[in-house]
């Protein structure tokens, strides 16, 4: 059998040509030839993930722990003040 679409000489009973992979017309075929659905694009993925979001309660633990180590500074400089050698 020869392929009607590119010419070439395929197998009796072969469903597709080996040479351009195209369906071959069969006589007698028990299965109908289906053809493939075009997919369509998936969405295009985002080239970065996204950003990991700090919960309201650990804002509040940050923020009240920056203000615990600054107190805490304060309180020496003042009850304190040789603890820190700074010379303003």
């Amino acid at each position: 059998m020869f392929c009607p679409f590119c010419g070439r000489q395929t197998k009796d009973n072969a469903l597709f040509c080996e040479f351009c992979r195209k369906a071959l017309p069969q006589k007698t075929s028990p299965l109908p030839v289906i053809q493939p659905i075009p997919q369509a694009n998936p969405r295009p993925q985002k080239a970065h993930a996204p950003k990991a979001r700090i919960s309201n309660t650990a804002k509040k633990a940050i923020i009240t722990g920056i203000l615990i180590v600054g107190l805490v500074i304060v309180v020496l400089l003042i009850y304190y003040p040789g603890v820190f050698s700074w010379k303003w």
